[in-house]
């Protein structure tokens, strides 16, 4: 009887310390996975526009789901959804962020815009990645990183 306390009390002591860094790799997990999901929509779009010689794009059009547009050539119709993506739980897109992004024939950013347009990626947790689309259309993720004005924002109040 004695043992099987013990086994238990150890289980137990190793659970303590492997259940909270579980959680968090999987916040973690998640939070990469709803950027790399923006990426290949931004790429998916991008694909689109030069496959077909027009105007295709993203839109954000809820914080946790974006969708890939196909634009008419003659503006005669409205936009075309070719596809949606939606963001893992915990993951949202920042409220800031660009809501359109869209690719000409040629694959790139239309209207050409001043810098790189970034999608900034929010987990519950506090961190954050960035989603760049260059002008040229070329895109990448950042590695996710923790907004510490959040966390010592909360800390005040």
């Amino acid at each position: 009887m004695i043992e099987i306390t013990i086994v238990m009390l150890i289980i137990s002591i190793v659970a303590a310390f492997v259940i909270p860094q579980v959680v968090s790799y999987m916040r973690m997990y998640r939070l990469g996975v709803g950027g790399r999901n923006i990426a290949t929509a931004l790429q998916r779009a991008r694909y689109l526009a030069t496959s077909n010689n027009t105007r295709a794009g993203v839109f954000v059009s809820e914080m946790q789901r974006v969708d890939i547009e196909q634009y008419d050539a003659l503006g005669a119709a409205g936009p075309l959804i070719k596809g949606s993506i939606n963001l893992p739980p915990g993951v949202t897109v920042d409220s800031e962020a660009p809501k359109q992004i869209s690719f000409d024939g040629r694959g790139v950013i239309t209207p050409m815009p001043k810098e790189s347009p970034a999608i900034r990626v929010n987990s519950t947790d506090g961190y954050y990645l960035f989603v760049t689309v260059s002008p040229t259309g070329q895109v990448t993720v950042s590695n996710p990183e923790r907004d510490d004005r959040a966390i010592s924002g909360a800390n005040v109040n």
